[in-house]
């Protein structure tokens, strides 16, 4: 029996560091267009990048998964995000191909839906965390709150925040973004851009399942 085709999607550290994410290839350019900002504080005190409905919509990318199931990639995303199993079904985002769409979906999850209807997939997962300001209540933070918090940062924690921001791909041009580079200098740095990413094109979406499959021993059945 054929594995399921599915991909997670990425905009923020899953490029240059997916870690445990069970890829079945590189991250390629040609996600959906999808709302993002630096807008939830991390309990580290980086400020990241995540889901924003009140954000421009940017392209994002998408990787195909070694999984045998859509929990199975659920898990291995929320593994990935340090998301506690009993806060995945809000905080991991998925969708089949063949889902129903609800009667009013939100504008994201239509365009994460009609994305998937375009691609050789058979569902998709997503990071869904929401914004969250520096002390940790829910609701998307000002801009002034975020750099006064970055503002505040010492030693380790102020190191790991302008990593964060520096490393997002050049591509990410967002208000915040360029008001970080403003008032702080952290210009994207050229110097550690190792994402994992494939070139546009370079292998189809097809191959990355059949050489996920090959190295299982599956003969790339799918």
């Amino acid at each position: 029996m054929a594995r399921p085709r599915i991909a997670c999607l990425a905009w923020g550290s899953l490029l240059w560091d997916p870690r445990t994410l069970p890829m079945a290839g590189r991250f390629r350019p040609d996600g959906p267009d999808l709302p993002i900002e630096f807008s939830r504080v991390s309990v580290d005190g980086r400020v990241t990048l995540v889901i924003d409905s009140s954000a421009d919509a940017i392209r994002t990318w998408w990787v195909p998964l070694d999984v045998g199931s859509l929990d199975e990639a659920v898990m291995g995303l929320g593994i990935r995000e340090k998301i506690a199993p009993a806060m995945r079904s809000a905080q991991v985002g998925r969708l089949c191909r063949h889902d129903p769409e609800p009667p009013a979906p939100s504008a994201i999850v239509h365009t994460i839906a009609d994305w998937l209807r375009k691609r050789p997939l058979d569902a998709v997962v997503w990071t869904a965390l929401p914004p969250r300001g520096p002390d940790g209540g829910p609701g998307r933070p000002d801009f002034a709150c975020l750099l006064g918090h970055l503002e505040s940062l010492r030693g380790a924690a102020r190191t790991r925040a302008e990593e964060y921001i520096r490393r997002a791909p050049g591509t990410v041009r967002t208000p915040h973004r360029r008001g970080f580079e403003r008032a702080l200098g952290w210009t994207p740095d050229r110097g550690k851009d190792s994402l994992w990413v494939a070139p546009s094109g370079r292998v189809s979406d097809r191959v990355s399942f059949r050489e996920a499959a090959a190295n299982r021993g599956e003969g790339g059945s799918t």
